[in-house]
Protein backbone atom coordinates (compact mmCIF):
# COMPACT_ATOMS: atom_id res chain seq x y z
CA UNK A 1 0.00 0.00 0.00
CA UNK A 2 1.65 3.35 -0.91
CA UNK A 3 0.86 7.04 0.39
CA UNK A 4 -0.60 9.26 -2.75
CA UNK A 5 -0.03 12.86 -2.40
CA UNK A 6 -1.73 15.66 -4.03
CA UNK A 7 -1.57 19.63 -3.48
CA UNK A 8 -4.43 21.31 -4.53
CA UNK A 9 -4.81 25.49 -3.69
CA UNK A 10 -8.26 26.11 -2.20
CA UNK A 11 -7.34 29.55 -0.31
CA UNK A 12 -6.71 27.71 3.28
CA UNK A 13 -4.16 25.77 4.90
CA UNK A 14 -5.34 21.96 5.65
CA UNK A 15 -4.46 18.64 5.47
CA UNK A 16 -6.86 16.47 4.61
CA UNK A 17 -6.85 12.39 4.69
CA UNK A 18 -8.60 10.10 2.91
CA UNK A 19 -9.48 6.32 3.30
CA UNK A 20 -11.79 4.57 0.49
CA UNK A 21 -12.80 1.64 0.06
CA UNK A 22 -11.90 -0.70 2.97
CA UNK A 23 -14.25 -2.91 2.71
CA UNK A 24 -13.78 -4.09 5.98
CA UNK A 25 -10.87 -6.14 5.30
CA UNK A 26 -8.04 -7.96 7.02
CA UNK A 27 -4.96 -8.96 4.85
CA UNK A 28 -1.55 -7.38 3.81
CA UNK A 29 -2.06 -4.57 5.92
CA UNK A 30 -3.31 -4.52 9.89
CA UNK A 31 -5.76 -1.89 10.40
CA UNK A 32 -3.28 -0.59 13.41
CA UNK A 33 -0.77 -0.40 11.02
CA UNK A 34 -3.07 2.17 8.78
CA UNK A 35 -4.03 3.72 11.37
CA UNK A 36 -0.31 4.76 12.02
CA UNK A 37 0.36 5.80 8.28
CA UNK A 38 -2.44 8.20 8.76
CA UNK A 39 -1.00 9.09 12.20
CA UNK A 40 2.15 9.87 11.01
CA UNK A 41 0.62 12.66 8.41
CA UNK A 42 -1.10 14.55 11.24
CA UNK A 43 -4.30 15.57 9.04
CA UNK A 44 -6.51 17.87 10.18
CA UNK A 45 -9.29 16.01 9.24
CA UNK A 46 -9.81 12.54 7.68
CA UNK A 47 -12.70 11.59 5.09
CA UNK A 48 -14.01 8.32 4.38
CA UNK A 49 -16.20 8.48 1.34
CA UNK A 50 -17.41 4.84 1.43
CA UNK A 51 -17.14 1.22 1.33
CA UNK A 52 -15.66 0.91 4.42
CA UNK A 53 -18.15 -2.16 5.38
CA UNK A 54 -20.42 -4.58 4.01
CA UNK A 55 -23.78 -3.99 4.04
CA UNK A 56 -24.17 -1.87 7.41
CA UNK A 57 -28.22 -1.47 6.55
CA UNK A 58 -28.95 -5.09 7.72
CA UNK A 59 -25.90 -6.01 9.22
CA UNK A 60 -24.03 -4.74 12.50
CA UNK A 61 -20.61 -2.81 11.84
CA UNK A 62 -19.63 -5.52 14.88
CA UNK A 63 -20.45 -8.35 13.09
CA UNK A 64 -17.63 -10.18 11.88
CA UNK A 65 -17.17 -9.37 8.31
CA UNK A 66 -17.80 -5.87 9.20
CA UNK A 67 -15.46 -5.33 12.44
CA UNK A 68 -12.20 -4.55 10.82
CA UNK A 69 -14.12 -1.54 9.30
CA UNK A 70 -15.12 -0.56 12.87
CA UNK A 71 -11.47 -0.54 14.28
CA UNK A 72 -10.17 1.48 11.31
CA UNK A 73 -12.76 4.23 12.18
CA UNK A 74 -12.22 4.14 15.84
CA UNK A 75 -8.63 4.30 15.12
CA UNK A 76 -8.70 7.46 12.68
CA UNK A 77 -11.02 8.59 15.13
CA UNK A 78 -8.69 9.16 17.48
CA UNK A 79 -5.88 10.53 15.15
CA UNK A 80 -8.50 13.23 13.61
CA UNK A 81 -11.97 14.48 13.31
CA UNK A 82 -13.55 11.67 10.72
CA UNK A 83 -15.81 12.01 8.25
CA UNK A 84 -17.72 9.32 6.54
CA UNK A 85 -20.66 9.02 3.66
CA UNK A 86 -22.49 5.63 2.43
CA UNK A 87 -21.35 4.01 -0.50
CA UNK A 88 -22.71 1.24 -2.39
CA UNK A 89 -21.52 -2.06 -0.63
CA UNK A 90 -23.10 -0.64 2.36
CA UNK A 91 -26.80 -0.34 1.03
CA UNK A 92 -27.08 2.07 3.42
CA UNK A 93 -26.70 2.57 7.05
CA UNK A 94 -29.06 1.97 10.11
CA UNK A 95 -29.95 3.76 12.78
CA UNK A 96 -28.28 1.48 15.28
CA UNK A 97 -25.08 1.28 13.17
CA UNK A 98 -24.91 5.08 13.26
CA UNK A 99 -25.31 5.39 16.86
CA UNK A 100 -22.37 3.36 16.94
CA UNK A 101 -20.11 5.08 14.64
CA UNK A 102 -20.79 8.36 16.50
CA UNK A 103 -20.45 7.15 19.89
CA UNK A 104 -16.80 5.94 18.55
CA UNK A 105 -16.41 9.70 17.33
CA UNK A 106 -16.98 9.01 13.65
CA UNK A 107 -19.53 11.73 11.65
CA UNK A 108 -21.64 10.35 9.84
CA UNK A 109 -23.05 12.10 6.68
CA UNK A 110 -25.80 9.98 4.90
CA UNK A 111 -27.04 12.78 2.53
CA UNK A 112 -26.50 15.48 5.36
CA UNK A 113 -24.75 18.48 5.32
CA UNK A 114 -21.87 19.82 8.81
CA UNK A 115 -19.79 22.70 9.20
CA UNK A 116 -15.98 22.07 10.43
CA UNK A 117 -13.97 24.74 11.15
CA UNK A 118 -15.41 27.14 8.66
CA UNK A 119 -15.71 24.65 6.01
CA UNK A 120 -19.14 23.06 4.91
CA UNK A 121 -18.85 18.84 4.16
CA UNK A 122 -21.69 17.40 3.50
CA UNK A 123 -21.85 13.51 2.39
CA UNK A 124 -23.89 12.32 -0.53
CA UNK A 125 -24.82 8.67 -0.08
CA UNK A 126 -24.89 5.93 -3.27
CA UNK A 127 -27.81 5.51 -4.82
CA UNK A 128 -27.74 1.77 -3.93
CA UNK A 129 -28.91 2.61 -0.82
CA UNK A 130 -31.99 3.64 -2.28
CA UNK A 131 -32.69 0.73 -4.84
CA UNK A 132 -30.73 -2.89 -3.83
CA UNK A 133 -32.38 -4.77 -6.42
CA UNK A 134 -29.74 -5.39 -9.12
CA UNK A 135 -26.33 -4.06 -10.24
CA UNK A 136 -27.10 -3.90 -13.87
CA UNK A 137 -28.52 -0.51 -14.12
CA UNK A 138 -26.65 2.13 -11.39
CA UNK A 139 -29.51 3.85 -9.36
CA UNK A 140 -29.93 7.27 -9.17
CA UNK A 141 -29.07 8.72 -5.79
CA UNK A 142 -31.33 11.55 -3.39
CA UNK A 143 -29.87 14.47 -5.10
CA UNK A 144 -32.23 17.07 -1.95
CA UNK A 145 -28.22 17.51 -0.42
CA UNK A 146 -27.02 19.09 -3.47
CA UNK A 147 -29.93 21.48 -3.42
CA UNK A 148 -29.39 22.33 0.07
CA UNK A 149 -25.20 22.88 -0.96
CA UNK A 150 -26.32 25.30 -3.08
CA UNK A 151 -27.03 28.11 -0.04
CA UNK A 152 -24.56 26.18 2.24
CA UNK A 153 -21.24 29.23 2.89
CA UNK A 154 -18.24 28.26 1.15
CA UNK A 155 -15.83 26.41 0.56
CA UNK A 156 -17.58 23.43 0.35
CA UNK A 157 -16.50 19.64 0.55
CA UNK A 158 -18.64 16.59 -0.94
CA UNK A 159 -17.99 12.99 -0.07
CA UNK A 160 -19.53 11.04 -2.83
CA UNK A 161 -18.48 7.67 -3.62
CA UNK A 162 -19.17 7.36 -6.94
CA UNK A 163 -16.83 9.70 -9.19
CA UNK A 164 -19.10 9.12 -12.08
CA UNK A 165 -21.41 10.96 -10.49
CA UNK A 166 -18.95 14.29 -10.40
CA UNK A 167 -19.99 14.95 -13.94
CA UNK A 168 -23.49 13.78 -14.08
CA UNK A 169 -24.98 15.48 -10.95
CA UNK A 170 -22.24 17.39 -9.31
CA UNK A 171 -19.93 19.46 -11.49
CA UNK A 172 -21.22 22.93 -12.16
CA UNK A 173 -22.84 23.76 -8.57
CA UNK A 174 -19.91 25.57 -6.97
CA UNK A 175 -18.65 22.12 -4.43
CA UNK A 176 -15.21 23.00 -4.43
CA UNK A 177 -14.02 19.39 -3.67
CA UNK A 178 -15.60 16.11 -4.50
CA UNK A 179 -13.44 13.33 -2.78
CA UNK A 180 -14.60 9.77 -4.24
CA UNK A 181 -13.40 6.18 -3.83
CA UNK A 182 -15.57 3.36 -5.81
CA UNK A 183 -13.16 2.92 -9.05
CA UNK A 184 -10.38 1.12 -7.66
CA UNK A 185 -7.88 2.68 -9.78
CA UNK A 186 -9.07 1.30 -12.84
CA UNK A 187 -8.29 -2.18 -11.18
CA UNK A 188 -5.36 -2.98 -14.25
CA UNK A 189 -3.23 0.65 -15.19
CA UNK A 190 -2.56 0.16 -18.73
CA UNK A 191 0.47 3.56 -18.94
CA UNK A 192 -1.59 6.14 -17.24
CA UNK A 193 -5.43 4.43 -17.84
CA UNK A 194 -7.01 2.18 -15.55
CA UNK A 195 -8.72 -0.88 -17.50
CA UNK A 196 -12.27 -1.34 -15.89
CA UNK A 197 -14.43 0.63 -13.18
CA UNK A 198 -17.64 -0.18 -11.88
CA UNK A 199 -20.54 2.90 -13.43
CA UNK A 200 -17.53 3.72 -16.05
CA UNK A 201 -16.74 0.67 -18.02
CA UNK A 202 -13.62 0.15 -20.24
CA UNK A 203 -10.98 2.87 -19.92
CA UNK A 204 -12.95 5.24 -17.33
CA UNK A 205 -12.19 8.34 -17.40
CA UNK A 206 -12.09 9.15 -13.22
CA UNK A 207 -10.09 6.36 -11.61
CA UNK A 208 -7.04 8.49 -9.76
CA UNK A 209 -5.80 11.57 -8.34
CA UNK A 210 -7.43 15.21 -9.23
CA UNK A 211 -9.43 16.52 -12.14
CA UNK A 212 -10.15 19.81 -12.55
CA UNK A 213 -13.39 21.67 -14.22
CA UNK A 214 -12.94 25.71 -13.94
CA UNK A 215 -13.09 25.93 -9.87
CA UNK A 216 -13.85 22.41 -9.27
CA UNK A 217 -11.63 19.20 -8.60
CA UNK A 218 -12.68 15.78 -8.08
CA UNK A 219 -9.85 13.79 -5.81
CA UNK A 220 -10.29 10.08 -6.54
CA UNK A 221 -8.98 7.42 -4.38
CA UNK A 222 -7.35 4.08 -5.60
CA UNK A 223 -8.42 2.60 -2.18
CA UNK A 224 -7.00 0.54 0.23
CA UNK A 225 -8.35 -3.20 -0.48
CA UNK A 226 -9.27 -5.48 -3.73
CA UNK A 227 -12.60 -6.77 -3.72
CA UNK A 228 -12.63 -8.64 -6.58
CA UNK A 229 -10.13 -12.31 -7.54
CA UNK A 230 -9.17 -10.24 -10.25
CA UNK A 231 -5.71 -8.97 -9.15
CA UNK A 232 -4.36 -5.36 -9.42
CA UNK A 233 -1.43 -5.00 -12.27
CA UNK A 234 0.27 -1.75 -11.21
CA UNK A 235 -1.94 -0.33 -9.33
CA UNK A 236 -1.06 -0.80 -5.53
CA UNK A 237 -3.61 -0.25 -3.03
CA UNK A 238 -3.54 3.59 -0.92
CA UNK A 239 -4.42 5.88 1.45
CA UNK A 240 -4.90 9.49 0.12
CA UNK A 241 -2.95 12.80 1.75
CA UNK A 242 -4.15 16.11 0.18
CA UNK A 243 -3.00 19.41 1.10
CA UNK A 244 -5.35 22.54 0.48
Amino acid sequence: MKTARYTHPMGLSLRIGIAADFHARSGEMHVGDIVKRFADEKPDLILAPGDIFNNTDEHSVRESYNINGLHLLEGLAGTAPVFYSVGNHEHGISGENREILESAGVMVLDNEITQFGGITIAGLTSGYAFDKSHYSTQPVPDLCVLDELKSAPSPKILLCHHPEYWTRYIAGQGIDLTVSGHAHGGQWRIGSRGAYAPGQGIFPKYVSGLYHRDSETLCVSRGMRNTVKIPRFFNPCEIVILDI
